[in-house]
């Protein structure tokens, strides 16, 4: 028999477009409002006091982490006027109340404040005020034991009443940090993928072909590919980190321990932060013992725990976790959205990047069976996988959304509209397997035409990841009602 075609490149042009792609989206986005917005205050924005204020209170949409919430007053000279401890009202959580400590006269004051939710994204803002002259209470400094913080205080903060000094322009929707979230989601969804591509295909692939050598050579493939995630996964871990730090901080925030111990303890963001490094770190290690094909079962249970862990973390630092309704069940949809998305486009990845290959290393006349049985047990899996991204997605569109109009005259409906128009892609790309592909499998060129096409529909997989990485720092329209 001949040797089989020679397998086709990517095609140099279309790799070019989606490069170029990707850098505009990332080049060309530029900052809009974070999703807590500040709804009232006082005293109140541009208000004329006649009575000096003896306290600032701020009410915000959503409820402040008080570890990294700052507040500043300014007088009429530039200097700072001393603040107590921030605490929260006992009324209500999304109020936050510092007293004033020291005296006051006429003038016009400036208050500076930042604040950041559940899901860590930073909301700065400045308003001002005037007291006027002769008003009452001028000049009477507040006793500091005549406060009582709540339990929620921020007295032990680190200099909690200081703002950022410097980077005050990098937040959650940079460039820099959209960048750092796609490396995640790249990473998240090859390290779920490759433990999805070896339960559930892998599965259905010994029971096509019953070839356990085959098997064993495609999950040996899959935990390197794995493994891989798992590095880069632990890298943007540590990156996100820095970036939230100085999003957060300013330039202090890098290198400062106490305000990155606070940021990791003290938040829910860091929380789920450090979750996310333990599972991945657990993951990385059953990666490698599976790699080496020592106990590997337990090695690939272990990957499918951390695996399920980290699929919902996500969920605690984007819109889910600041959700005003249905909160738990939209951190539950964003997680099976995870899921579904890792078992189709991360399994893809892993098709491609372990399940050809592995076949492929097989004898010539055993070659096409193999791909064939790969590729129809893979099929299955990812139509149920897809269906369960479409159903999560309809859900985070009704809840994030809440109407047809938003979704042209608002920027995180675009955005979803954008993302829509890529997956169509992806959808057009599945037609074209099921019809021109599907019928030449078992023959070589039924290889050379699914990799052709899996690395088209992983490269539009990379544009879904980068849109998705700035959908997750953009306000939804429910944050603006």
């Amino acid at each position: 028999m001949g040797r089989p075609p020679r397998r086709p490149r990517f095609p140099p042009r279309s790799l070019r477009s989606l490069i170029l792609a990707a850098v505009f989206a990332l080049a060309g986005y530029s900052p809009v409002l974070a999703h807590g917005e500040l709804k009232g205050s006082s005293p109140e924005a541009g208000a004329h006091l006649r009575v000096a204020p003896r306290e600032l209170r701020l009410t915000f949409t959503e409820t402040p982490e008080l570890a990294v919430a700052r507040l500043e007053l300014l007088g009429p000279d530039g200097a700072r006027i001393a603040l107590s401890p921030l605490r929260l009202s006992p009324d209500s959580n999304t109020v936050m109340i510092s007293t004033i400590m020291g005296g006051l006269t006429a003038g016009t004051y400036t208050v500076s404040w930042q604040v950041a939710g559940a899901d860590g994204h930073p909301v700065r803002g400045t308003f001002a005020f005037v007291i006027a002259p002769g008003a009452q209470g001028l000049g009477d400094p507040i006793a500091p034991m005549g406060v009582v913080p709540s339990r929620d205080s921020a007295a032990t903060h680190h200099d909690p009443v200081s703002m950022p000094t410097s980077a005050q322009g990098f937040d959650a929707e940079s460039p820099a940090y959209v960048g750092i979230r796609f490396l995640m989601y790249a990473a998240l969804l090859t390290l779920i993928g490759a433990v999805a591509f070896r339960i559930v295909v892998l599965r259905l692939v010994q029971r096509l072909s019953d070839d356990i050598a085959l098997v064993r050579g495609m999950a040996r493939r899959a935990a390197a590919v794995g493994f891989g995630a798992a590095v880069l996964l632990l890298g943007s871990a540590l990156a996100r980190l820095a970036a939230q730090s100085i999003a957060l901080h300013g330039n202090r925030g890098i290198g400062d321990l106490t305000l990155v111990g606070t940021l990791i303890s003290g938040t829910s963001w860091g929380r789920t932060w450090l979750i996310q490094v333990i599972a991945t770190v657990v993951a990385l290690v059953a990666f490698r013992v599976a790699r080496l094909d020592r106990a590997s079962a337990a090695a690939w249970s272990l990957a499918a725990t951390s695996s399920l862990a980290l699929a919902f973390t996500p969920a605690f630092a984007s819109h889910a976790a600041a959700s005003p309704r249905l909160t738990g069940l939209a951190i539950v949809s964003d997680g099976l959205h995870v899921i579904g998305a890792a078992g189709w486009l991360g399994s893809l990845l892993l098709v491609l990047a372990a399940g050809i290959p592995a076949a492929l290393s097989q004898t010539e006349d055993r070659r096409g069976a193999s791909v064939a049985h790969l590729i129809n047990a893979f099929s299955p899996t990812a139509l149920v996988f897809a269906g369960i991204v479409s159903l999560t997605g309809l859900f985070a569109a009704w809840l994030h959304v809440g109407g047809f109009a938003p979704l042209w005259q608002e920027r995180y409906g675009q955005l979803l509209l954008a993302k829509l128009a890529v997956l169509s892609v992806v959808t057009l790309t599945g037609a074209y397997n099921w019809l021109r592909v599907k019928p030449t499998l078992g023959q070589a060129e039924g290889a050379v035409r699914i990799r052709r096409s899996a690395r088209i529909e992983v490269a539009v997989g990379v544009l879904i990841l980068i849109v998705t990485a700035i959908l997750v720092a953009t306000p939804t329209p429910m944050d603006t009602m």
